[in-house]
């Protein structure tokens, strides 16, 4: 299904990717997760998300933004390339401002507690989640959200979940 699909008032857990998408203009998905986005924003839906989300969106926000100011570091040794050279990382700026524009969004933003990241870690046996993911899917369930925006197909083995992708129109 897609995020237009989504009927009003329900609940839903936003995951990076839409927030990267949001805030890179250039994606095919900008247009619809922007969209979707504005619908939390004006509470027609009820978005929640969590701090490990806003940090993963920010970490690779930032990422990109290096890459417009680094053009000959391949984006897959980028990483590498902010450790060896962290003067480079100290005028990357505009990344630093997503925390609070996510937060602008009206969203319920979840801390998890050591208690849920403990139990999400059996969410990786069950489902082969990496980290992230298996927190994501943990908060989910203790909050009985079971509508989840993401581009990201694994959750599509996830029965519990109902999968709300953004399309590219």
């Amino acid at each position: 299904m897609f995020l237009s699909d989504l009927k009003d008032g329900l609940s839903i857990f936003v995951d990076a990717n839409i927030f990267i998408y949001h805030f890179c203009k250039e994606s095919t998905f900008n247009r619809t997760s922007s969209d979707f986005l504005e619908r939390i924003e004006m509470i027609n839906v009820h978005g929640v998300t969590s701090t490990a989300v806003i940090q993963e969106a920010t970490h690779r926000m930032m990422i990109l933004e290096a890459t417009t100011i680094l053009p000959d570091v391949k984006l897959r040794d980028m990483v590498k390339y902010l450790k060896a050279n962290p003067e480079v990382i100290k005028k990357l700026v505009s990344h630093q401002s997503i925390p609070s524009k996510i937060a602008s969004f009206n969203l319920k933003i979840i801390s998890p507690d050591i208690d849920t990241l403990d139990r999400s870690q059996q969410m990786k046996s069950r489902y082969g989640f990496l980290s992230n993911d298996a927190l994501s899917l943990q908060i989910m369930e203790d909050i009985k959200v079971n509508n989840l925006a993401s581009n990201d197909f694994d959750f599509e083995r996830v029965k519990f979940i109902q999968l709300y992708r953004p399309s590219s129109t």
